[in-house]
């Protein structure tokens, strides 16, 4: 678990939110610039919409654009005597438990227009469904490790 559990959680949903939101709008704009034809005319769910198939190769580029930032965040607030290193690795396999159990319940479960089966989302989503949670995985590593090491100074009694 991370040592700072609420910070890394709060960062977590919101990184979640924004990457949902950015493909929603990744997937109007395609609508938009290639005129797909609208899925309730063709009788789809959203999920299968043209525009939507369209921006899936992009999926795991918009969280490569977002967890970074997030790993950054969360890392730089951890006080000195916190090993970052070891702190990103168990931030990054936090994020990446917490979306794999997120990920059914929000995106099978839940009806909603952008619903999946389990089908199409385990098994027709790859493999970017694959790629995003490596991406969720690795963002905060990478950034743990190009981070300048920090300095702990010790006062002398």
């Amino acid at each position: 678990m991370p040592a700072r559990i609420g910070k890394a959680s709060l960062y977590l949903f919101i990184a979640y939110w924004i990457v949902t939101v950015l493909g929603i709008l990744l997937t109007i704009l395609f609508a938009a610039i290639f005129h797909t034809a609208n899925p309730q005319d063709l009788g789809l769910p959203a999920s299968q919409a043209p525009a939507y198939i369209m921006t899936i190769p992009f999926h795991p580029l918009l969280n490569l654009l977002v967890w970074p930032w997030f790993g950054c965040w969360y890392l730089r607030s951890l006080s000195p005597e916190v090993p970052r290193l070891r702190e990103a690795w168990r931030l990054g396999l936090f994020w990446t438990i917490i979306t794999i159990i997120m990920d059914p319940i929000g995106w099978v479960l839940i009806p909603h227009p952008w619903r999946m089966t389990f089908r199409e989302f385990y098994v027709g989503y790859q493999p970017w469904i694959t790629l995003i949670y490596l991406v969720i995985f690795a963002s905060p590593i990478i950034i743990g490790y190009l981070m300048k090491p920090r300095r702990v100074t010790r006062e002398l009694a």
